[in-house]
């Protein structure tokens, strides 16, 4: 059963240290909390040429959204990665979003327009505990400075 997502969840932007969100699932887009919450949900990338993306939990289920599609990250699937582009020299890089031989999403950049984040994520979905504990810690919301450490 697919868990119900607010519309407003709070969450860090994963660039600016001190910024809080409120990142809107309804549409992908976002908005600074004036007055930054207790507790956070989740990580965002704010791009200005791309679509954000936010990583965030709800009802212990981990949720991975790109502009406004969404996809929630069980155990196993769906499978995501990040590599460089040969055909570019390897200065593009590609973040896909796989569901066995179906890719839901390919988002390509150039290289120092989010590799730190492409690979923080990565090396943390990869692994299926962290998605379940992350999941269930993150629903019950988090201080900001605690999520950062994570």
């Amino acid at each position: 059963m697919e868990p119900t997502v607010a519309p407003a969840i709070t969450v860090i932007d994963f660039r600016r240290r001190s910024m809080v969100l409120e990142w809107h699932s309804t549409t992908g887009t976002w908005t600074a909390c004036d007055v930054p919450p207790v507790l956070v949900h989740g990580v965002a990338l704010i791009r200005a040429s791309q679509p954000a993306i936010c990583l965030f939990a709800r009802e212990n289920r981990l949720q991975l959204q790109i502009g406004q599609e969404r996809y929630p990250l069980s155990r196993d699937t769906p499978r995501v990665t990040w590599r460089r582009g040969w055909a570019t020299f390897r200065l593009r890089r590609h973040f896909t979003i796989c569901a066995g031989n179906s890719v839901l999403s390919m988002n390509s950049y150039w290289n120092n327009q989010g590799d730190e984040f492409f690979t923080w994520l990565t090396s943390r979905v990869a692994h299926g505990e962290w998605r379940e504990l992350t999941a269930r810690r993150w629903s019950d919301g988090l201080n900001p400075a605690e999520l950062r450490a994570c």
